[in-house]
């Protein structure tokens, strides 16, 4: 087991749905990593590198600053976008088709025209210039850290906690591939949540003393789960490959993003900003709401909907109806539910496919791009220290 259960730092407080009562918000910087399936309009490219350095050009071109890991170049400049290999995403080199992600810097989210620009430009680009797809491979991942370059447990505390809480309600945003993604796993149902109720949940996450016991209740993996198998684990370990990582914030004593792996594969750029502008706006949300979430009741995505929407307005998020867009093609909740559980199944307690078997090996050696950026991003490295000097 990662962590022996604390017995002290009990949460005795009354918990359910989130009040108006309001904490402090803090303000977020994000960068978004997105991984697609790409295919050259001009050329039949015969290797993922000649793809990139296409795509690269393409980019340049349309005012986008980049630099891809084939040129050999290192990620110092955390300024420049990131085109690299996604082994995630399988490639077809027969029809010259390639899994790449681009990764994005860390853009301060309250600078919508800048970070909705950038967003427009590269996503013009893969759709005009290439054949851009997804794939039940392809996914989103958005990494967000407060401005002052790292989080109060309490912060990282109150974002595990709605993220344990509302999954449910995320579930409903989501295809049904994203929901049972082994790349993109149940906080809420994993070995160590998955047998408590809802307030219990948010107890445990309460009690935690240190960011590295809350990152191993929130990425906890059995051994003898399909990922623990694929991976040939002997012991219970944390894996990067849920809703929500949090491994980084554990191991760098709050000194990092937190990551949210579950929405889709996208090529559109309203859904983008849209995706962006939800997962901030919920780490706000959060924050702002932090003593004052409970857990006795089932989480419901018309109240989620409704605290999302109210933090927009506050944070004057432009076209904030591009969240009510996401909401209003959400599945209906399960017949007869009264419990906070999407999907019957979930994937580490189900075979998985030869292919995920793969794709979990594959991952393995693939390096964090978003994480190194920001640490690119911070002049004094050491985690011990305060990292408010950052290079904004």
């Amino acid at each position: 087991m990662p962590h022996q259960e604390p017995h002290h730092h009990r949460d005795r407080r009354d918990h359910g749905h989130h009040h108006r009562h309001q904490s402090s918000v803090p303000e977020f910087r994000f960068s978004v990593e997105i991984a697609v399936l790409v295919r050259s309009r001009r050329f039949e490219h015969k290797t993922v590198e000649a793809l990139q350095e296409e795509v690269g050009h393409r980019l340049a071109l349309a005012g986008v600053l980049n630099y891809h890991i084939a040129s050999g170049l290192k990620s110092e400049n955390f300024k420049d976008w990131t085109i690299a290999s996604s082994l995630s995403v399988q490639s077809r080199p027969r029809e010259h088709k390639y899994g790449i992600k681009l990764v994005s810097p860390y853009m301060p989210f309250a600078w919508f025209d800048v970070w909705k620009a950038q967003i427009r430009a590269v996503l013009h680009v893969l759709n005009n210039d290439f054949e851009t797809t997804t794939q039940h491979q392809c996914g989103t991942s958005i990494h967000i850290v407060p401005m002052a370059g790292y989080w109060h447990l309490s912060q990282a505390k109150a974002l595990a906690k709605s993220a344990v809480y509302f999954e449910s309600c995320l579930d409903r945003l989501m295809p049904l591939y994203r929901r049972k993604s082994v790349m993109a796993k149940s906080n809420r149902w994993n070995p160590y949540f998955g047998g408590l109720s809802p307030a219990q949940c948010l107890e445990k996450i309460e009690a935690q003393p240190s960011f590295q016991a809350l990152a191993a209740r929130m990425n906890w993996c059995a051994k003898e789960s399909a990922t623990g198998i694929a991976l040939r684990k002997k012991d219970d370990f944390q894996h990067d490959g849920f809703r929500w990582n949090f491994i980084n914030v554990g191991v760098l004593n709050g000194h990092s993003p937190i990551e949210y792996r579950q929405p889709p594969g996208v090529t559109e750029s309203s859904d983008m900003i849209a995706w962006i502008s939800l997962v901030v706006c919920f780490a706000q949300m959060s924050v702002a709401n932090a003593d004052t979430l409970k857990g006795t009741r089932t989480a419901q995505l018309s109240k989620l909907a409704e605290m999302i929407y109210d933090q927009a307005k506050r944070a004057n998020v432009p076209r904030a109806s591009l969240i009510k867009g996401l909401v209003e093609q959400a599945d209906p909740p399960p017949a007869g539910a009264k419990h906070d559980r999407m999907v019957l199944a979930w994937p580490d307690q189900t075979n998985i496919t030869i292919d995920d078997d793969q794709r979990l090996r594959w991952r393995e050696k693939e390096p964090s791009i978003a994480r190194d950026k920001y640490w690119n991003l911070v002049k004094d490295r050491t985690p011990t220290e305060p990292a408010a000097r950052l290079r904004w």
